[in-house]
């Protein structure tokens, strides 16, 4: 496990993310910050000042980290004005001077220098004078002395203070060193983290009451995941692979949050800073996995691939990532509306910017036009409401009415590469073929069809609303037109599972009216009916986006409040 942290801390490029991790486990070290890192807010050389009894020998100290990463080099060591001499020098003729609070100014102090990386032998004797020449007992200051943290160093108490047994069993360290190789891989989903999270969140071993100490358990477990799921994400990043990261991510908050739901801590601040702070992650994780798919995005036919599978794979591949943009984006979007500020209006540019991305994607790629199961209508309502929640009405009215269009053409004329009802990839393999049951058998359901009436509503095609009525009436007269709405059970399952599998309540043998007009109507009767969502968590404690979550990654239908809303009469 050391080998692995000690490989993880070495990935560590960013500022803030040593930062980050360094305030956790000075945390466990009950070596208290004074403040947290923030970026741009060192003083005088000081990322984290802290006190606490240094492990060494036991003493009450006022510590001062300096962090810097990668690898301590001797270009690293005389850089300027940021170089390591030159923070150490800040330390000892500005911090000390001024920014010593009164009552630790009689403690010793001890400047520790930290990398994720090492002390290149080249520079080692730089540091070793150093501080041959700077530890002492100054007149003013104290003692003053001296330590480095690298990666050799900070790997052992990662493990001594973070992997705690208790809360990090030698399962959950298996399951991560399984995670870890097979990151190269997406066949399947990372399972093994899968199990690393509901074991350490769902084994019954954490508390729930208020008390300080149990609080501090919770607050643990919850770090132990964020490190975690960072040792995850920037083994992917070395392997050119985010997917399994992305995905790891998504279960994570969807699981700490149906803890949080089950075990009523949404009151418990430090618990629910925990979850922040998973949550953030999450975004991190998505922005860079959508920067990975972006080249794509922009070149015709870039989500394509080469080889006989491709005439069913690439539809499916398509909609996989236009459901994946669309919930990345539409996290950044809901999130953004709690903010203020400059955060605020960076969050809403993040969800256009990957608005944009999805628009190029369904402009560029012939299958985004073509679903070929009638669950893709999870990722064409993901894709929607992103696409109007950054003003892009007109992309959205666009791939609606050309989505229809292909529908009923590639039933009708074709007779395949049309959405059937079930999601058997070997009926799509039969269907290519000329070999799968009747097309009337495998579209005797439709939630697609229902969803894309309620577009034609929400966008006001008022002139296209006619054809695509009686080409619903006439190709598909057959077709048992459905909307799945989530009742008081739904929040139960949504979390965890497809809760359309096991809750809500389906309404069936939609008659679509003649008229935009009449179907307004209708759907705004449908959604007064309907108002069991109001109740869940994510709606009622700010985080609306964990439900589009849920559906993306469990594959339950799409609550019909996210766009039913935006029909006025």
């Amino acid at each position: 496990m050391k080998l692995v942290i000690r490989e993880y801390l070495s990935m560590l490029k960013e500022a803030g993310e040593l930062d980050s991790l360094l305030f956790d486990l000075l945390m466990n070290m009950k070596i208290i910050p004074l403040n947290r890192a923030e970026s741009g807010g060192r003083q005088d050389g000081v990322d984290i000042p802290a006190i606490g009894n240094d492990p060494e020998d036991g003493r009450r100290k006022l510590f001062l980290f300096t962090a810097k990463c990668g690898d301590i080099t001797r270009q690293e060591w005389d850089a300027a004005p940021n170089g390591i001499r030159a923070s150490l020098n800040e330390i000892l003729e500005g911090y000390l001077r001024t920014r010593v609070r009164p009552g630790h100014a009689k403690l010793p102090k001890k400047i520790v220098l930290v990398t994720g990386g090492a002390l290149k032998q080249n520079v080692a004797q730089n540091w070793t004078n150093y501080v041959h020449e700077h530890t002492q007992i100054h007149s003013k200051y104290g003692e003053i002395e001296f330590e480095f943290w690298g990666g050799e160093e900070l790997a052992p108490k990662i493990e001594d203070y973070l992997l705690d047994e208790y809360l990090f069993p030698e399962s959950s360290r298996k399951n991560l060193r399984k995670t870890i190789a097979l990151v190269d891989q997406n066949e399947d989903q990372p399972k093994y983290f899968y199990q690393l999270i509901d074991e350490t969140l769902l084994s019954g071993n954490l508390p729930t009451d208020k008390k300080p100490g149990s609080v501090q358990k919770r607050r643990k477990a919850l770090r132990l995941l964020h490190l975690s799921l960072s040792i995850i994400f920037h083994w992917g990043e070395e392997a050119n692979n985010l997917r399994p990261a992305f995905l790891s991510a998504e279960y994570m908050v969807l699981r700490a949050w149906d803890w949080l739901r089950r075990n009523n801590l949404f009151e418990c601040k430090k618990t629910m800073a925990g979850f922040i702070q998973l949550f953030f992650t999450y975004l991190t994780v998505g922005d860079h996995y959508a920067g990975k798919l972006q080249p794509y995005c922009y070149v015709q036919d870039g989500l394509f691939g080469y080889n006989m599978a491709d005439e069913v794979e690439y539809p499916l591949r398509t909609f996989e990532t236009i459901g994946t943009l669309a919930s990345i984006g539409l996290s950044y979007w809901y999130i953004a509306q709690i903010l203020e500020g400059e955060t605020q209006q960076r969050y809403f540019d993040q969800a256009s910017a990957i608005a944009r991305m999805l628009e190029n994607l369904i402009k560029s790629n012939p299958s985004a036009w073509t679903p070929l199961y009638d669950s893709h209508a999870i990722d064409i309502a993901l894709g929607l409401l992103a696409l109007t929640a950054a003003n892009d009405q007109e992309t959205a009215i666009e791939w609606v009415h050309g989505i229809s269009s292909r529908i009923f053409y590639a039933y009708d004329s074709l007779g395949r590469h049309f959405p059937i009802a079930s999601d058997s990839h070997e009926e799509l393999i039969a269907l290519e073929f000329g070999k799968a049951p009747p097309k009337e058998a495998l579209t005797k359901l439709s939630t697609l069809l229902p969803l894309l009436a309620d577009w034609f509503a929400i966008l006001k095609l008022d002139e296209q609303y006619p054809d695509f009525y009686e080409s619903v009436v006439h190709i598909f007269s057959h077709t048992n037109l459905q909307i799945w709405f989530p009742d008081n059970e739904t929040e139960n399952y949504l979390y965890c599972q497809n809760a359309g599998y096991v809750s809500g309540l389906t309404v069936d043998s939609i008659q679509l009216p003649p008229t935009l007009d009449e179907l307004k109507t209708f759907i705004i009767n449908l959604r007064e009916q309907k108002q069991e969502f109001r109740s869940f968590s994510c709606f009622s404690k700010g985080y609306p986006a964990l439900g589009l979550v849920a559906s993306r990654h469990f594959r339950t239908p799409v609550i019909p409040a996210y766009w039913q809303y935006d029909v006025k009469e």
